[in-house]
């Protein structure tokens, strides 16, 4: 039986640190692409493969944060109610 999906919590600042994230992912995967394509240089590409492996995994991160609070704010608010 699938699961609805918990709804992402309502702060600005959250929202803002995902896409933060996202960009983060999307600019090391371009500094990658580019160090292979362009640059031919391994460092550029080591360095944009782990700026996007990193960013991922902290996108990852805030989304289960921001998941387990949402799942929070809903059991208190279905025992207030």
């Amino acid at each position: 039986m699938p699961r609805d999906r918990a709804p992402l919590p309502e702060s600005g600042i959250y929202r803002t640190i995902l896409w933060v994230m996202v960009i983060t992912v999307i600019a090391g995967g371009l500094l990658a692409i580019a160090g292979e394509n362009i640059y031919r240089d391994p460092a550029l590409v080591h360095l944009g493969t782990w700026v996007a492996l990193i960013g991922g995994a902290l996108y990852a991160f805030f989304r289960v944060l921001g998941a387990r609070e949402a799942r929070r704010r809903a059991r208190k608010h279905d025992s207030d109610g």
